[in-house]
C-alpha cells in the first residue's frame, strides 16, 4: 500500500508542476521557444512514465508482463473478451474500436459544425495552446505525440493498474486507480478535458482487456495523438491558408 500512495502522490505533484509548467506555455509566441517546451515534454514524460513504468514492473516483478497479459488481470478478460479468441480482426474488439473512435468523430464533427466560422479545430479541454501553429511546431511534435503513446499506456494500462491490483488484491480496483490518475495527470487540461480523458483511460483499458495486447493500445494511442497533434493542426493550417486566398 506504502507503495501505491507513493506513486500516487508523485503524480499529484507531477500534475501540480505540469500545470503550472503549461500556463507558462500558454505565455509564449515564440515558435523556437514552443517547439523547446515539446521537446521538453518528450524527454521529462519518458523518463516519469516510460522509465517509471519500467521501475514499477520490476518492483512488482512482472517484466514478462510486457509480452503477455500478467495473471492478475486474468479473472477480468472473461468479461471483455469474446467468445473466441480475441485477435486484431475479432467482433469484440473491432467493435470496441469503432464505438469509441465513433463518440470521438462525432463529437469532433459537432464541435467543428459549430465553430467553423472561426477556422478553429475543435478540441476538447484547455489544450488550444498546446496545439502546433506552423509547420516547424506540427514537425516537432510528432516525437511527442509517439512518446505519449507509448509510455502512457506502459505506466497506466499495465504497471500502474498491476502495481495497485497487487496491493488491493483487485485487478478491477486497480484498473479504477489508473483511470482516476490517467485523468489527474491532464490537470492543465481542465475539468472538461480531464473527464475526456477518463473516458478514453477506461475506453483503453477495456480494448486492452479484451485484446490482451498492450501492442496494440499504443498504436491505437499513437494514432490518435498524431490526429491531434499533426493531422488536426495540418487541417486548420490549410483551412487559414485557403481563407487568406479568399
Amino acid at each position: 500500500m506504502p507503495q501505491t500512495l507513493l506513486v500516487l502522490a508523485g503524480l499529484t505533484g507531477w500534475a501540480w508542476l505540469d500545470r503550472h509548467s503549461y500556463r507558462a506555455l500558454c505565455l509564449v509566441e515564440e515558435s523556437t521557444k514552443r517547439r523547446a517546451f515539446y521537446r521538453q515534454w518528450t524527454w521529462v514524460s519518458f523518463v516519469a512514465f516510460g522509465l517509471g513504468g519500467l521501475a514499477l514492473l520490476v518492483l512488482v516483478g512482472s517484466l514478462e508482463a510486457l509480452r503477455r497479459m500478467p495473471a492478475e488481470f486474468a479473472a477480468l478478460r472473461p468479461s471483455f473478451e469474446a467468445p473466441e479468441t480475441v485477435n486484431a480482426g475479432s467482433a469484440d474488439y473491432l467493435i470496441g474500436v469503432l464505438i469509441g473512435a465513433g463518440l470521438v468523430l462525432g463529437l469532433s464533427a459537432f464541435l467543428w459544425s459549430r465553430r467553423i466560422r472561426k477556422m478553429r479545430m475543435p478540441v476538447i479541454g484547455d489544450i488550444e495552446p498546446l496545439m502546433p501553429r506552423n509547420r516547424s511546431e506540427i514537425l516537432s511534435a510528432i516525437p511527442m505525440a509517439i512518446s505519449a503513446g507509448v509510455v502512457e499506456e506502459l505506466f497506466f494500462r499495465l504497471a500502474l493498474p498491476l502495481l495497485a491490483a497487487q496491493v488491493t488484491g483487485s485487478a478491477l480496483a486497480g484498473f479504477a486507480i489508473a483511470c482516476v490518475a490517467f485523468a489527474l495527470v491532464h490537470l492543465y487540461q481542465g475539468w472538461k478535458g480531464m473527464v475526456f480523458v477518463f473516458v478514453a483511460g477506461v475506453w483503453f483499458a477495456w480494448l486492452y482487456l479484451g485484446s490482451g495486447s498492450l501492442l496494440k493500445l499504443i498504436l491505437l494511442h499513437i494514432l490518435i495523438d498524431l490526429v491531434a497533434l499533426v493531422v488536426r493542426p495540418t487541417i486548420g493550417l490549410l483551412l487559414l491558408r485557403r481563407a487568406a486566398t479568399v
